[in-house]
């Protein structure tokens, strides 16, 4: 993801990373991936279930990547319970040029 970060802000688009525990395991994740944005902890899980993403499995919860238009509606929503297909890129794409070729 963070090598993914410049292709994605060439497009205008800012991320932001959350995950299901706290701000400080957040912070610990941040920090090991060496990433340059954002990334806060859920540990209530409150945004995930704001989305509908679910526990599929005692221990698995799905992700996934959401595309927020700047009037706060969701353009695009991902979910998956597997992590390695969390970022389908090209889709996201598809959807930040669309959102920059559509009016405001």
């Amino acid at each position: 993801m963070g090598r993914k970060s410049g292709v994605l802000r060439d497009l205008d688009a800012e991320i932001v990373a959350v995950g299901p525990g706290s701000d400080a395991a957040a912070a610990r994740v941040r920090g090991l991936l060496d990433v340059d944005f954002p990334i806060f902890g859920d540990p209530r899980l409150e945004l995930y279930a704001l989305l509908g993403y679910l526990r599929v499995l005692a221990i698995v919860r799905q992700s996934g990547t959401v595309v927020i238009d700047r009037n706060g509606k969701i353009a695009f929503l991902h979910r998956t319970a597997n992590p390695l297909n969390a970022l389908p890129l090209d889709d996201v794409l598809a959807t930040l040029e669309q959102l920059r070729a559509s009016p405001e």
